[in-house]
């Protein structure tokens, strides 16, 4: 069985489509999604929207919590004081354009999914099962991750957030990092997401796939719709 799993759309609306359309040629049935639905892109709603159509559970992420909750802050991690603003900006603009009807979906997402994929235990995290807005990146210590895997009971960790896709075993399991299928932060424009595929004898197949889409569309509607432009420069480069 072959699931595939989203993650980190951030209001992108011509990435999201561009990837699920990408996923039904694969002949893959069924989607999940790592969170952060909203936050940076110009279509918070019509990205939900997408989501609900298509039936695709999902788990909570920071911005979609922040949003939902009407919080000031998201709990991202940020390089600097111009960064901050940035993201601050982000927060404000998106609380204000999402529809209290989707707010209150956004709000009533769960922290978590596990699931059983012929036979192997997947449990489905934006951060990390710790905390939602925890960064687990391909070169965190092997130790932690195998910590987190323990002390979960699962095989395979999936998870967002970084939007840096990777896929790592570790001597009890696996961490997927499906990437972002909105924000790359991977140094090209192209959108990412995951296919797994478990096999009965416990061996797991997981790959990152880079998805091309009009990018450019999704920058000019940034630059046009009030949000920061440094928002459209890093959807054009893939450069946080």
């Amino acid at each position: 069985m072959r699931i595939a799993v989203i993650s980190d759309i951030h209001g992108n609306l011509y990435a999201l489509e561009a990837v699920l359309r990408d996923i039904k040629t694969r002949g893959v049935k069924k989607v999940y999604c790592a969170g952060d639905l909203v936050g940076y892109g110009p279509r918070p709603n019509e990205v939900i929207e997408l989501i609900k159509r298509n039936n695709i559970p999902t788990v909570m992420g920071n911005y979609d919590d922040a949003t939902g909750n009407m919080r000031i802050v998201c709990g991202c991690e940020y390089k600097d004081e111009k960064a901050l603003r940035l993201g601050e900006s982000s927060i404000a603009w998106t609380k204000e354009k999402t529809s209290g009807e989707n707010k209150a979906w956004l709000r009533e997402l769960p922290g978590e999914i596990r699931l059983s994929v012929s036979g192997m235990k997947i449990l489905l995290v934006h951060g990390s099962p710790r905390a939602l807005n925890e960064y687990l990146y391909e070169n965190t210590a092997e130790d932690y991750l195998k910590e987190l895997i323990a002390e979960n009971d699962t095989d395979v960790l999936v998870c967002g957030h970084t939007h840096l896709p990777y896929v790592k075993k570790v001597a009890n399991g696996y961490v997927v990092n499906a990437g972002s299928a909105g924000k790359p932060k991977h140094g090209n424009p192209n959108v990412t997401y995951a296919i797994i595929e478990a096999g009965g004898d416990g061996d797991l197949k997981a790959e990152i796939v880079e998805v091309r889409y009009s990018f450019e569309e999704t920058a000019r509607e940034i630059e046009s719709s009030g949000l920061p432009p440094e928002f459209a420069r890093i959807i054009r480069t893939g450069c946080a």
